[in-house]
């Protein structure tokens, strides 16, 4: 598709190309029957013809920009489907998580909070959006473990990540500070 597409661009130009050609040349191929040259006529044709050549190639050269950039932009485009997609994906799971955490279900909630916090390992930390993904996820897991006296190191350090950066999301900074403390609670230092 992307090949077609390609070739029909540069077709399109070389026939922009042409008719412009044409444009410049069909005044000089019909020539009156009294013809004469002067002394500026060989200055003019040539400049005439390097004037065609040079529309044929800023044409082809823009043909070749557009395909570029355009290609480019359908790259980075299906990218960030892609990253939108997971994020998508890691809320539903830290969503349902969340609901069958709700239900008592305690270790279905972490099997799907644990999805989602691998849903999120190739995503960008340093994004403000994903880092309050992440800390949510984190968050929940950290809260989860606590309540089910398991994983005490992943807990411990989800505990801290959120904790650290909750003061970048006023919005969620109690809850995150409350799971740190009950965290905490649950595994202390020994």
């Amino acid at each position: 598709m992307k090949t077609l597409s390609i070739a029909l661009s540069i077709v399109a130009i070389l026939l922009i190309g042409l008719f412009i050609g044409y444009l410049v040349w069909a005044p000089i191929w019909e020539l009156p029957q009294e013809f004469s040259f002067d002394k500026y006529d060989v200055l003019k044709d040539t400049l005439i013809i390097t004037l065609t050549f040079a529309a044929v190639a800023i044409a082809v050269l823009g043909a070749a920009v557009y395909v570029i950039v355009r290609q480019t932009l359908l790259r980075e485009t299906e990218q960030r489907i892609i990253i939108e997609r997971t994020k998508f994906r890691a809320r539903l799971a830290t969503n349902l998580g969340y609901s069958v955490y709700k239900l008592k279900l305690l270790e279905e909630a972490i099997q799907f909070t644990k999805e989602a916090h691998d849903l999120t390992k190739g995503l960008d930390e340093k994004e403000r959006e994903n880092q309050r993904l992440i800390g949510a996820i984190r968050n929940n897991l950290a809260s989860y473990f606590a309540e089910a006296g398991c994983e005490k190191d992943l807990a411990r350090g989800y505990a801290k990540y959120i904790y650290k950066i909750r003061h970048k999301f006023p919005e969620n900074s109690e809850t995150w500070e409350q799971t740190y403390n009950e965290v905490l609670e649950a595994f202390p230092d020994q």
